[in-house]
């Protein structure tokens, strides 16, 4: 079994400014993502068998969806997750539609996935309390492609794998 889900990954310039945005936030007991770690979840899995996952990557591979643009405006904490995370003001149509494409063939293979409605965000830190106070200047996040995912734990926490990716494009 592995731990999986499908996620944007983000380009450089991206990262780079989520992270300093993330090393800037000064709360106590945060725990924050490292920089490598840093992504959009599109749909989360969780514990899925091989045959699935072999299943669900063929599948995928018939998903298009076009290049996704979102600006990342908003520093939210959701306190019952007690996480913070960036989120977006104006979700783009393009996220929705691979979301929606991603849940239809996930479902197909009996995964069960949460109801909640999609909200686009990155997850910058765990044992967040209220909002922190903090100037955001807007970021830009573009996907060209997006990416199945394993989270592996490790001595030194968790890590995302990017196990393959498929291009956004049409």
């Amino acid at each position: 079994m592995k731990r999986l889900f499908f996620a944007l990954w983000p380009d450089e310039d991206a990262k780079a400014k989520i992270d300093r945005l993330n090393q800037s936030l000064t709360c106590e007991r945060l725990k924050k993502f490292r920089p490598d770690n840093l992504h959009v979840t599109l749909a989360f899995m969780g514990n899925v068998d091989g045959i699935t996952e072999q299943s669900i990557r063929q599948h995928i591979s018939y998903i298009t969806a076009k290049p996704i643009s979102i600006i990342f405006d908003q520093l939210t904490s959701w306190s019952n997750a007690r996480i913070l995370c960036l989120t977006s003001t104006k979700q783009p149509q393009q996220i929705i539609d691979l979301v929606e494409q991603l849940k239809i063939v996930i479902g197909q293979h009996g995964v069960q996935l949460d109801s909640r409605p999609y909200i686009a965000h990155v997850t910058l830190a765990r044992n967040a309390r209220p909002n922190p106070t903090i100037m955001l200047k807007p970021i830009s996040y573009h996907a060209i492609n997006f990416c199945l995912v394993e989270s592996v734990s490790t001595a030194d926490g968790v890590d995302y794998r990017v196990l393959e990716s498929w291009p956004l494009g049409l």
